[in-house]
């Protein structure tokens, strides 16, 4: 089996070292190139490739959303891993829409980082637990204090796979949603009537979003 090619991109450079290192020492992943610029990372995707790429947000050039969306534009198979410090919800949101395979913090242990980047390279979709309830506690608090701001049709997948309990595959596959997805949402989907049933308790999204409890999947939080 071939190895894993994965582009390393963080302006830290010891950081960024530090985990090309840690990812070598793996006999099934290949380090192809590394970055510290939101340029770098989009050249060197275009150049090298590769089959993950793990992404700073904060680039001295930009941001690493932008990189991101740049990089799935131009090479839809290659799965983008954000690794960052940054927990805010604006920015999961963000990058969700621009494509992200998985979210994950810098909090993260060395083993749980290569073991995203299989689960990526598999099309496995990857968000920290507590950054999901933090995203839809989120949503839940802007829909109690004003109009809620209508989700992305990809936020919403994303959103409702996950909470559903539906398999990484299915979540990370926009093409296999409908199979998935209630026939009162495939039927009205501009209504985004959709339950999202999570572990924890039952939300759902008509014309907003309303939440009585979160729960979330993906790897666990170091």
């Amino acid at each position: 089996m071939a190895a894993i090619r994965v582009l390393v991109v963080d302006d830290h450079a010891v950081f960024c070292d530090a985990l090309a290192t840690i990812l070598r020492s793996e006999a099934d992943i290949e380090v192809v190139g590394k970055g510290g610029t939101v340029q770098e990372a989009i050249n060197a995707a275009r150049a090298l490739g590769p089959d993950v790429v793990l992404l700073d947000v904060h680039m001295p050039d930009g941001s690493g959303i932008e990189a991101a969306a740049a990089i799935k534009k131009g090479r839809p198979q290659t799965q983008v891993v954000i690794l960052t410090s940054d927990e805010e919800e604006s920015v999961l949101q963000s990058a969700i829409q621009a494509g992200v395979t998985g979210y994950l913090s810098k909090h993260e242990t060395a083993a749980q980082v290569v073991q995203a980047v299989r689960s990526a390279a598999r099309g496995e979709a990857l968000i920290a637990p507590y950054m999901l309830a933090r995203l839809l506690r989120g949503l839940q608090k802007k829909h109690e204090t004003g109009p809620a701001t209508p989700l992305t049709p990809r936020e919403l997948e994303v959103l409702r796979e996950l909470s559903m309990g539906h398999d990484n595959e299915a979540v990370a596959n926009p093409q296999d949603v409908a199979q998935h997805c209630p026939d009162a949402c495939a039927e009205h989907p501009g209504e985004a009537q959709c339950a999202f049933e999570a572990r924890g308790g039952v939300a759902r999204h008509s014309r907003g979003l309303d939440t009585d409890s979160a729960g979330a999947c993906g790897l666990s939080d170091a």
